[in-house]
């Protein structure tokens, strides 16, 4: 719901424990963000993920969001994993927009699922 109201140049964040260099950390906007991050998830699970919220803290223009997600690897195996977002927001008339997303993953497993997923 949150990619809705994402400003194509937002500032975005990855970061998470030490990839060891298999796992793109940086900083993005949409498009390099969804060519470095999303694609090569995407192509080692089964299915998208099902992104449910556990937990979520509004101050004004700022979320601090805690999400589950939930999906099956094309290997078979199940991939669960957690986020810890800071959303940060500038208001546009009648409509928040998205412009600075500071994510926190477990890296080592989202490396673990692309390396025993490879085609």
């Amino acid at each position: 719901p949150c990619l809705s109201a994402l400003d194509p140049n937002a500032h975005w964040v990855t970061a998470g424990p030490p990839p060891n260099g298999a796992y793109p950390l940086g900083i993005y906007n949409m498009s390099p963000w969804k060519r470095k991050i999303r694609v090569p998830s995407v192509k080692a699970l089964a299915a998208p993920i099902n992104m449910v919220v556990d937990a979520m803290d509004i101050i004004g223009l700022k979320a601090i969001v805690e999400y589950s997600g939930y999906a099956t690897q094309k290997s078979g195996k199940p991939y669960n994993n957690k986020w810890i977002c800071q959303l940060i927001y500038r208001s546009e008339a009648e409509r928040a927009k998205l412009i600075n997303i500071r994510e926190y993953i477990n890296t080592a497993l989202v490396r673990e699922v692309a390396e025993g997923n490879r085609e």
